[in-house]
């Protein structure tokens, strides 16, 4: 019995210190064709990036990678676009994971907004093909509201 109290604790200890999750299933194929883009674009709101971009918590981090405003409607919703590298999208890739899996240093209370955004662009990179330079800049949007175009329900047609 108290042989088993030290190995559970350090099983416990391990499993905290590894992360909890398993990372998306074609993560490091992802990983490896990120690296290869000269340029990746996301568009989201502006509390979106904040809250999740790779250091968040240094002012330096991914410092070039700064937000500019969309014009247009997306614009007056708040949307921004943030251009970024290769190199930057493969530690954002790293960051978003990290906070879904629960890593060493993970941020729980962005967990949610993490899966969000890593569920628009993974399937973005996913369609890069290596050795096929694109057209446009790959793009992934995080705007659910996007496509409510439809009309306004009035005042009116809730009381019926």
């Amino acid at each position: 019995m108290r042989r088993a109290a030290p190995a559970a604790v350090l099983a416990i200890v391990l499993a905290l210190a590894t992360g909890c999750g398993e990372s998306p299933a074609g993560h490091e194929e992802r990983l490896n064709k990120a690296a290869g883009v000269a340029a990746f674009k996301i568009t989201c709101t502006k509390d979106l990036w904040e809250r999740t971009k790779p250091g968040r918590y240094m002012t330096d981090s991914h410092e070039d990678a700064k937000p500019r405003k969309v014009d247009g409607p997306a614009g007056e919703r708040g949307l921004v676009e943030i251009t970024l590298t290769g190199a930057q999208l493969v530690d954002y890739l790293k960051t978003l994971d990290e906070d879904i899996n629960g890593g060493p240093y993970s941020d729980p209370s962005v967990e949610q907004l993490s899966r969000r955004m890593y569920d628009a662009i993974a399937p973005v990179v996913d369609r890069i093909e290596k050795g096929k330079p694109p057209t446009e800049v790959p793009q992934a949007i995080v705007d659910d509201a996007a496509g409510l175009t439809g009309p306004t329900p009035s005042k009116n047609a809730a009381k019926s």
